[in-house]
């Protein structure tokens, strides 16, 4: 009862969904499943771009969410897991130029 009363809480519609349903949820531009794929995928994308020596961590990792964002139609097309996809996907954004 006191969740519902904190204007603070933010129901998490998605926690339990897998990486595949937020992806077609995410080519329907949902907000809150590209929330859950990012608290999820986050840590791991951070790696990468500490990895690939991003110049700005912050933006690199920005910048990946933005390419799964805007390829997330894609991914049914690929025979790859969500989870591959994503990172390959967040790691070809994170190369240079």
């Amino acid at each position: 009862m006191a969740a519902a009363l904190d204007p603070d809480f933010l129901p998490m519609p998605w926690v339990g969904g897998s990486d595949a349903e937020l992806l077609c949820a995410l080519a329907l531009r949902d907000e809150d499943a590209l929330r859950e794929l990012h608290r999820r995928y986050a840590p791991a994308v951070y790696a990468l771009a500490h990895r690939t020596q991003v110049a700005n961590l912050d933006q690199g990792v920005q910048d990946a969410f933005l390419a799964i964002w805007r390829h997330a139609e894609c991914h049914s097309r690929s025979c790859l897991d969500a989870r591959t996809w994503m990172l390959i996907l967040a790691h070809r954004s994170l190369r240079p130029a």
